[in-house]
């Protein structure tokens, strides 16, 4: 057999093994065939084939489908205009741009630039630009350095987004498919060239008329170069050099030039109808110097989105919410420990136009690798000065016997060392998307679990330490406390969240918010209450020891008014009073039987409560409340009569009205919830006064003045 091989080797050419085979298909019809076989499967069933799975269907293409073939010629388009081409051809002006043309093209750039923000590929959107491939060879000096300008912002939004790492493949796709970023000129050089620009076109207004055409597209140019060397020099100076962030004189310096950004922006909204405009019929951000196909065979071979490029208007809203809130991260800076960082975090990441940019460029201001937080080179430092700032717990006092403690020392240093992760994630979690938020707080609770554990361990070890000394305070539950209460936050905002999300049925307010004021917030409230009288158990001593030391007598201990929590308390107690006035106008609403119920066949509470609580399952303190014990406080509560369940909930919304009426300089947020509870009370008085008594309606739940806490309205 080998010497017939070997007969068949010599009579092949040398030529022959240079020479390719060509492949021949033979395509065949199988429609039918496929649907004669789908017959023999029940509605639901798969078919499963060992080569291939879920992955594979997931990543299939469907031939010749517009949206799922990125390898299909359209007809329209059978050859996509490369940059080559179109210089070749004259299709692209390098030179001599009317004023319109360059108006259209900056604003295409820009809308194509907040698309590929959004999510979408950078290769259908910032790089369908011809005039981006190769900015060498634009001879218009407004356009080049406007284009360098673009790439240099694309480059250091990448940066921003890659530093921080708090995006999904949904929000952001960072490859730019080694596209040239303009490396070869420096960050400083383009910023000069864009500078340089602006005083060229100031020169040029000088010699005309105000009121001419001239003039004002002129100036529109101007305006949008000006905004672009603003952005760029803003996110350029807010990345940290050397793991260092910028220090407090240069956050000025970034927050005015983001200023000036802002108010370049209604200018610019103003004359977007004098540039050339997209052209709709062939799907291209501008009439000139985009082809949108172009980098088409770059996409990889999975189902790629539909690339929908942003809306020139919108485009401009989204730059000047986005620079609004890079001057808004930029007071992260005024926050000195973990605690008000944290705080900021929260309400940031709750801003409407809160985007990944801005999320990111915060996470990079605060925790740039590795952890060096404004001149802080530990993060240790940092949460030992929160739980100081907390509840002052004795080891952490200067004047304490336990201070100067080695052991206890000790202790404490090994505890933030090998926990600080822990709030690091904390922090990292606020920085993506709201949906994302809630899944890795679940996560996150995981970790609270054993960090409760490690608490008590050094509560107990430093309480043993004080050999019975009661004069240096009590520390028993110091850091236990601290770490409850930033566990209680991050379940509170897990459940919260499912509201803002719309992802509880009507049926499940019920439980959901009796969770919150029966437990949550109850034990926030009872957290802050004990961490307020440590810090005035404290202070006493501390004024103790001050006498002492002057030579005065040990006199007993007045206790002094001190209440650092009383605005956080007094806000935490309303929010317990509206979530209480929720839980019982739902169990009015049960019991007049005006709640839509799942059907029976579809419907298991316990499974579905079991389910909503279930992060809560692995934590010690607080204890996670079983299926049973709602059904027996519900049971209890619905003993009442409908009038009096409505009653008890305008009693509660009562109450958080007033609450919320002592706190002094009330929030947006607190305003928000004011607002609420006054609608509700009105409402409910109404309910419990009879009327519509006999309707069966259901109620509206209306979240547009608050995304967790409705509007309840009359249907």
């Amino acid at each position: 057999m080998e010497s017939n091989i070997d007969d068949q080797m010599d009579d092949v050419k040398e030529e022959d093994y240079n020479v390719p085979k060509k492949e021949i298909y033979e395509w065949k019809e199988i429609t039918n065939e496929f649907f004669d076989s789908v017959k023999d499967l029940d509605l639901g069933e798969l078919l499963h084939y060992q080569l291939f799975g879920l992955f594979e269907a997931m990543s299939a293409i469907e031939m010749m489908d517009r949206k799922m073939d990125i390898g299909m010629i359209d007809g329209k388009e059978k050859n996509p205009l490369t940059f080559e081409v179109a210089v070749k051809t004259g299709q692209l002006k390098l030179d001599n741009l009317e004023y319109n043309e360059l108006i259209g093209l900056f604003d295409a750039l820009y809308s194509c630039l907040i698309s590929w923000l959004e999510g979408h590929s950078p290769a259908q959107t910032i790089f369908t630009c011809l005039y981006l491939h190769d900015t060498t060879v634009i001879t218009d000096k407004y356009l080049m350095c406007f284009c360098n300008g673009i790439l240099k912002l694309t480059g250091i939004i990448r940066k921003f987004i890659n530093s921080a790492r708090v995006y999904e493949e949904e929000d952001f796709q960072p490859a730019i498919y080694n596209f040239n970023l303009c490396n070869e000129l420096s960050d400083q050089k383009v910023v000069a060239m864009l500078k340089d620009s602006e005083n060229d076109i100031q020169k040029k207004l000088r010699d005309l008329e105000v009121t001419s055409e001239a003039f004002e597209n002129l100036t529109a140019i101007f305006n949008r170069i000006k905004f672009t060397r603003l952005l760029l020099q803003s996110l350029l100076l807010l990345y940290p050099t050397k793991n260092f962030s910028p220090n407090e004189m240069e956050m000025s310096e970034i927050s005015k030039l983001v200023t000036s950004a802002i108010e370049l922006v209604p200018l610019i909204k103003k004359t977007i109808d004098r540039g050339t405009q997209p052209d709709i019929e062939n799907d291209t951000p501008n009439t000139m110097g985009f082809s949108p196909m172009v980098n088409q065979r770059l996409l990889p071979p999975t189902f790629p989105r539909y690339t929908k490029i942003k809306d020139r208007t919108e485009t401009y809203c989204y730059l000047e919410e986005l620079s609004q809130n890079l001057k808004h991260a930029c007071k992260i800076i005024h926050c000195t420990n973990y605690q008000s960082a944290l705080n900021f975090f929260m309400e940031f990441s709750k801003k409407s136009g809160s985007c990944l940019l801005s999320r990111s460029v915060l996470q990079v201001l605060y925790i740039p690798t590795p952890y060096k937080v404004f001149g802080v080179t530990n993060l240790t430092d940092v949460l030992k000065d929160s739980v100081k700032t907390f509840i002052a717990p004795p080891v952490l006092m200067p004047k304490n016997p336990l201070f100067n403690n080695p052991q206890a020392k000790e202790c404490v240093d090994s505890f933030f060392f090998y926990n600080e992760q822990t709030f690091v994630m904390f922090l990292e979690i606020c920085g993506f998307n709201r949906a994302r938020q809630r899944d890795k707080i679940a996560r996150l609770l995981d970790n609270f679990a054993s960090l409760q554990d490690e608490a008590e361990r050094v509560d107990t070890f430093l309480h043993k330490q004080l050999n019975g000394d009661t004069s240096a305070g009590t520390c028993r539950t110091s850091f236990g406390t601290w770490v409850l209460y930033h566990c209680l936050r991050a379940m509170s905002l897990y459940l919260l969240s499912g509201l803002e999300l719309e992802l509880y049925s009507v049926h499940e307010y019920l439980y959901v918010f009796w969770y919150l004021y029966e437990f949550l917030f109850g034990w926030i409230v009872s957290a802050l209450t004990r961490a307020d009288s440590f810090l005035l158990e404290q202070e006493c001593i501390s004024e103790q020891f001050k006498n002492l030391s002057k030579g005065q007598k040990k006199t007993k201990l007045k206790k002094k008014k001190m209440k650092p929590y009383g605005r956080e308390l007094l806000f935490t107690q309303a929010l317990q009073n509206v979530c209480g006035g929720y839980y019982k106008a739902l169990a009015g609403f049960h019991k007049a039987d005006r709640i839509p119920q799942p059907l029976s066949e579809f419907d298991h509470e316990q499974i579905r409560y079991e389910h909503r609580f279930a992060p809560f399952a692995e934590l010690t303190t607080p204890p996670a409340i079983g299926y049973p014990d709602f059904c027996a406080q519900k049971m209890a509560l619905l003993k009442m009569s409908q009038e009096d369940l409505f009653l008890s909930a305008a009693k509660h919304f009562h109450q958080a009205r007033t609450i919320l009426e002592h706190i002094s300089n009330l929030d947006n947020e607190m305003t928000e919830i004011l607002k609420i509870a006054k609608i509700n009370f009105v409402v409910m008085n109404l309910l419990a006064n009879g009327h519509k008594k006999d309707s069966k309606l259901p109620p509206e739940f209306d979240f547009s003045a608050h995304r967790c806490f409705p509007i309840i309205k009359q249907q």
